[in-house]
């Protein structure tokens, strides 16, 4: 692990409630869940929702930019996905995640649990109504090697581990990686995904290697912490590395 991934520069947009991270990409604001990023195209896309609690201020920051919206999971998790049910619902905005990680949102498999902490899972316990698994429908069912017509393309990399579904998205025009849960940023320290929460840890850092190295990015976007956004490739190697 490395510290010092350090503050970024980030161009405010108008309305305070999102960042642009890189031309035509914006970073929304204070999340109760994962990152969730928007980019502005001849449709607006939405990477990730975090939690139901954040469906409110998605709705609020989509609205300024007035552009059909379809939603894209990085993977199922609820902290991920857990706002698209209803903004599904109350927009008609799209969803499209892997096919195997849309048979958990979809209710076809059970989602996994995992152990928590005695007083973290007292937490949800008592919050259990804003952190409620919704079943959704997957419009868009996502293999490996798909591209989305978005920034110049934007390819889908199949990342298994941290979930069977698990995907990356990749720009290479712009060499620019969306990265989920698979590589993170948190506290400016750059790691693999959280050791507690995984299908298979070893395939995830497999994924890494095998998949990810093999990809030429300058700019790292993860599902959670802050964004990297020069030589975001070496410092990937040099965390497998140093970890």
């Amino acid at each position: 692990m490395r510290k010092g991934m350090g503050k970024r520069d980030m161009l405010a947009h108008d309305n305070r409630m999102v960042d642009e991270v890189c031309p035509s990409i914006f970073l929304l604001r204070k999340t109760h869940g994962s990152n969730v990023y928007l980019i502005q195209d001849t449709e607006l896309f939405l990477i990730d929702a975090g939690f139901p609690l954040d469906a409110k201020k998605i709705s609020n920051a989509v609205s300024q930019f007035g552009t059909h919206v379809c939603m894209v999971a990085t993977h199922y998790h609820l902290d991920h996905v857990g706002s698209m049910k209803m903004l599904s619902e109350n927009f008609g905005w799209g969803i499209a995640a892997h096919e195997d990680d849309a048979l958990v949102m979809e209710g076809k498999i059970p989602y996994e649990i995992f152990e928590m902490e005695p007083l973290k899972r007292l937490y949800y316990r008592l919050l259990a109504p804003l952190y409620k698994y919704e079943f959704v429908t997957v419009d868009s069912k996502l293999i490996d090697g798909d591209f989305m017509d978005v920034i110049e393309g934007l390819k889908v990399i199949h990342i298994p581990g941290h979930t069977e579904g698990s995907i990356a998205l990749y720009s290479e025009s712009r060499k620019i990686l969306f990265s989920g849960d698979t590589l993170r940023c948190e506290k400016g320290i750059l790691e693999g995904p959280p050791p507690k929460f995984n299908t298979n840890i070893e395939q995830a850092y497999k994924s890494i290697r095998e998949k990810l190295l093999d990809l030429d990015f300058e700019t790292l976007l993860p599902g959670h912490g802050v964004p990297i956004l020069k030589n975001a490739r070496k410092e990937v190697v040099r965390m497998l590395r140093e970890s």
